[in-house]
């Protein structure tokens, strides 16, 4: 795979780490996921960052991490990747690989409706839907590719 690095983008819920872990090993690559690296970076989990800095200081330190990123392989990104325009335009202008997950909103729901994660627990399943909905524009400027499903074999065969 040398140098190259494929970012996995999506709503939350859609398997970016699940998918992402098993391409990587597919791949004989590295896996890496962005909310881990925020945290390292924060020295604080995602949900202690959202409750004491707030969302603005967490897609601050998200951008910079990806603005900046430069080791080769699976990058799983978090699902609000896509609202700064600067995360886009480096996703879209990069000799990257994206690929947009996208499994049905009914999948999504199922995945996420015990979650704690803080963008969930803010929000009724109404307003989670039309985020999802909102959002998926967004996704789909930045994708190379679009995969609905979810065996990494048959994302393998898209690339």
């Amino acid at each position: 795979m040398n140098n190259k690095k494929i970012f996995l983008i999506g709503f939350m819920g859609v398997g970016k780490t699940y998918l992402g872990e098993l391409l990587a090993n597919d791949l004989e690559t590295e896996f890496y996921d962005l909310d881990l690296e925020i945290e390292k970076k924060a020295e604080l989990p995602v949900n202690e960052i959202f409750s004491e800095l707030g969302e603005a200081k967490f897609r601050e330190i998200e951008a910079e991490i990806l603005q900046n990123w430069n080791e080769p392989g699976v990058i799983s990104t978090g699902g609000g990747i896509i609202l700064d325009k600067k995360n886009r335009k480096f996703l879209k202008n990069s000799d990257n690989l994206v690929i947009w997950l996208n499994p049905s909103w009914d999948v999504i729901r199922s995945r996420i409706a015990n979650s704690y994660r803080p963008i969930v627990i803010q929000r009724t399943e109404g307003e989670l839907h039309q985020l999802w909905g909102d959002r998926n524009h967004l996704y789909q400027e930045c994708a190379d590719i679009i995969f609905e499903g979810s065996d990494v074999h048959e994302l393998m065969s898209l690339m």
